[in-house]
């Protein structure tokens, strides 16, 4: 009985995780504003709403064929689509993040941070590189 329980757990907590971890990536993405600028700067922000469906449905459809290591055969020209979008998101999002760099020191002066920018930074370097140990040294998420 208690191998059925644990099994229920971890799936319980996997789902939990995921849907968090997801949820705080679509809201990374999402405040940072990488859709909203796209649709601004092409001029179609009346379909807004649309982008966003479309990445919620795009991200949701990636996690399934990763989870269950699926395969889409589809071709060179699918793939060639496939890695001219992916690089395309990666780009704008690369984008998005130096707008956002470029934010925080005139926020720090705003809220009139004089010391501890340097912790602040060190803390988000140490818990960067202690997640990137933990998940390829002793093999989490595997």
């Amino acid at each position: 009985m208690s191998e059925i329980f644990r099994t229920i757990l971890y799936c319980f907590a996997g789902i939990s995780f995921g849907v968090a971890v997801a949820g705080g990536l679509f809201a990374f993405i999402t405040t940072v504003g990488v859709v909203t600028r796209l649709a601004a700067g092409t001029k179609t922000a009346k379909y807004v709403m649309l982008y966003e469906s479309v990445a919620v449905f795009g991200v949701t459809f990636s996690n399934i064929f990763d989870l269950f290591h699926l395969e889409l055969s589809c071709g060179t020209i699918c793939r060639g689509a496939y890695g001219w979008f992916s690089g395309i998101f990666v780009g704008c999002l690369a984008a998005a993040l130096a707008e956002v760099v470029r934010v925080i020191p005139v926020f720090a002066k705003r809220i009139k941070l004089r010391v501890g920018m340097s912790f602040i930074v060190v803390a988000f370097a140490l818990g960067k590189g202690l997640g990137a140990w933990y998940q390829l040294v002793l093999g989490a998420g595997k």
